[in-house]
């Protein structure tokens, strides 16, 4: 059974190393998933730093950045309004305002659905797919904020993946 450690490199100080040594000492109980969820919580607050600063100047939110994005990423550059609430995790309200400000900004433009009249289509303009490209761009010159090889990537989203499935944050599976 493997167990955590601390001091993982002479000469370098993770925060972690002394949580786990005062949790360990303290006798506080499963310090292997409360040492993992405070790594995530780090590696967070740093990546999405390092995004913000990116899209900083590109003028973009990083709530409006993946909202572009999940809108590229569509079929045909459109979603209704309450789908990229829920595609995103992200509150009705902020969505509305996000595409407010991108809506001003002519990145993206709102359409009635063309079957439904109670439903909103947001569409990504060409400005906007332009932008995205080079937000886009950008980002994957940073690694979009995650600097490490690109085969420990891939076993970061499939550990990932892993957590997720046990937190039911992959659904069935439903068409596009």
């Amino acid at each position: 059974m493997t167990s955590l450690r601390t001091r993982t490199r002479p000469g370098e100080f993770d925060p972690l190393d002394w949580v786990l040594e005062h949790w360990q000492a303290q006798d506080r109980p499963d310090a292997e998933h409360f040492l993992a969820v405070s790594a995530l919580f780090r590696t967070y607050q740093a990546v999405t730093t390092l995004q913000d600063e990116v899209l900083k100047q590109f003028e973009l939110t990083r709530t409006g950045y993946l909202l572009m994005v999940t809108l590229f990423l569509s079929r045909d550059n459109s979603r209704p309004l309450g789908q990229l609430s829920r595609q995103l995790m992200v509150h009705p309200t902020t969505i509305t305002l996000v595409v407010d400000q991108l809506e001003e900004r002519r990145i993206l433009a709102r359409a009635a659905h063309p079957t439904d009249r109670r439903t909103t289509v947001v569409r990504l303009t060409k400005a906007g797919r332009e932008l995205a490209d080079k937000a886009t761009d950008a980002l994957a010159k940073v690694n979009f904020g995650i600097p490490v090889p690109k085969d420990m990537a891939i076993e970061l989203v499939e550990l990932l993946r892993l957590v997720r499935r046990e937190i039911g944050d992959i659904p069935p599976a439903v068409p596009d």
